[in-house]
């Protein structure tokens, strides 16, 4: 075991129009230069915290990859890229020559209201439509993290009001709102993450890759780093652990959206949506 900075993207999706070979290298390379204080390789450990929606399952084809499925190798078109096992069911190691990314399970669940939650460091699944007291209650026990991620015009209104109530109602130290990677330069830190920290519910955020090709690219530009008791056979639990704890220091970092990026990307998702409507 040895004391490492962790370097985290806390809500990594990969999406059907990705090449799982570039989100990997995209994600190491931001990671390793991410913002604000640099640490040296020999000292830092890189994370992705997936947040998988009811119908993926990439960590899965990751898992059995490193566990000697040749047939997923394929499925996933991994090429410079491979998985290799950890000593737990919901973390496996990714590994191309000297770079390495520690890649951890995790779900995202679409409520009712129009929220979501991201519970990760689970393979565990609750399927989306529920309310959303009935997810955060029904993962309290869980021991992990669960994450209320922002999105454009969320948090506002109504749900605004549901949010503030949320966090009166469920704040402890496995409860997280997060910041995400679709956030426009133009639009500042949200107020609910201020008042949220007065209460003690901290920010873990991510980058929240869209369904788009162009979006691989973003992976790891958004995230924290946080100090972790590694143990390399058990990395997720190393990392939940120090998460957990409320009085541990996290040190967001953020390359915003740029204006154009963020309406074109805006507009595609409205277009989806009504495709898939």
């Amino acid at each position: 075991m040895s004391t490492v900075t962790a370097v985290v993207d806390a809500h990594v999706h990969i999406h059907p129009c990705y090449r799982p070979d570039d989100l990997l290298s995209n994600a190491h390379a931001n990671l390793s230069s991410a913002p604000g204080h640099r640490v040296p390789r020999e000292n830092r450990a890189l994370f992705l915290l997936m947040t998988e929606c009811t119908s993926d399952d990439y960590f899965g084809a990751l898992y059995d990859i490193a566990h000697g499925d040749t047939a997923s190798i394929e499925r996933l078109a991994l090429r410079h890229w491979t998985a290799v096992p950890t000593e737990e069911d919901n973390s496996v190691l990714a590994v191309s020559g000297e770079r390495q990314l520690f890649i951890v399970a995790g779900r995202q669940i679409a409520c009712r209201e129009g929220l979501e939650v991201l519970v990760l460091g689970t393979t565990r699944r609750l399927p989306d439509g529920l309310p959303i007291r009935d997810v955060l209650s029904e993962t309290a026990c869980w021991g992990v993290p669960r994450v209320i991620p922002w999105g454009p015009g969320k948090w506002l209104f109504k749900r605004g009001r549901l949010l503030s109530q949320l966090l009166e109602e469920f704040r402890r130290p496995t409860l997280f709102l997060g910041d995400e990677g679709g956030r426009p330069v133009f639009w500042g830190y949200p107020q609910q993450f201020e008042r949220a920290a007065q209460m003690g519910v901290r920010d873990l955020p991510g980058t929240d890759p869209l369904p788009f090709p162009h979006d691989v690219t973003k992976v790891g530009r958004m995230g924290l780093r946080v100090r972790v008791d590694l143990d390399r056979a058990h990395p997720a639990a190393s990392l939940l652990g120090a998460l957990r704890e409320p009085t541990t220091a996290l040190e967001r970092f953020a390359v915003l959206e740029s204006p154009l990026r963020f309406v074109r990307n805006q507009i595609g998702m409205q277009l989806r949506k009504r495709r898939l409507a």
